[in-house]
């Protein structure tokens, strides 16, 4: 009996080793595949796609016999891609031809920025973004910011609050097109806005971005 339970018990462990091990990135390839269905194929996302699956060996490095694969994008990356897909879906599905081709034309600039940046840089990746508030020639501090994704048309994202004011305020994002204004209260208790500014993030380095005071 302890000889049979013991061959079971090896032939279990067997066939739990001769299972597949799961797809890493399957995931990232369920997005891609989702976002070419909607968008049709394109270069760039052929290219964002050989990104992040396989690697793109970064700018002058020293040539090697194999690209190392590339870590796996950061979650919010990985949301970004989504929110993509969602948004195209959605416009797909819009009546007002204008606004349809607004809003694709939205991710498809969002995917182009994640395009270049994954080039780039090998990988997918978070960027360092610095939103100063300035009047006139002088730097202003204790305004709070505020981004979003930059979307045309009736499919408008929620705004996020930067954690800590400016300045500078500082976040780290995948790479897109976001806008970014700013806003505080006066000493009076007046709501005080900072028109909103539209940015590339990615691809090249992001200077401070300031953010004008009228």
């Amino acid at each position: 009996m302890v000889v049979a339970v013991g061959f079971c018990a090896a032939l279990a462990s067997a066939d739990a080793w001769a299972k597949p091990k799961a797809d890493p990135l399957a995931a990232k390839r369920a997005q891609l595949a989702a976002l070419e269905k909607c968008l049709g194929p394109s270069d760039v996302l052929s290219t964002l796609r050989n990104g992040l699956l396989w690697g793109w060996q970064k700018s002058g490095s020293p040539p090697m016999l194999e690209t190392p694969k590339p870590p796996p994008p950061p979650d919010d990356y990985l949301e970004s891609l989504d929110r993509d897909t969602k948004v195209c879906v959605a416009a797909s599905s819009l009546t007002d031809e204008e606004q349809r081709h607004a809003v694709l034309d939205s991710v498809r600039k969002d995917i182009a920025a994640k395009s270049l940046d994954c080039m780039r840089f090998g990988m997918g990746r978070r960027v360092p973004v610095s939103i100063k508030t300035v009047r006139g020639d002088k730097i202003e501090n204790g305004w709070q910011v505020f981004y979003k994704w930059s979307c045309a048309g009736p499919l408008q994202p929620e705004e996020v609050r930067v954690a800590n004011l400016t300045s500078p305020a500082t976040v780290e994002l995948p790479p897109g097109v976001y806008s970014f204004r700013a806003q505080r209260k006066s000493p009076a208790g007046q709501v005080e806005t900072v028109d909103a500014v539209t940015i590339t993030v990615g691809s090249s380095p992001t200077g401070p971005i300031e953010l004008p005071i009228q």
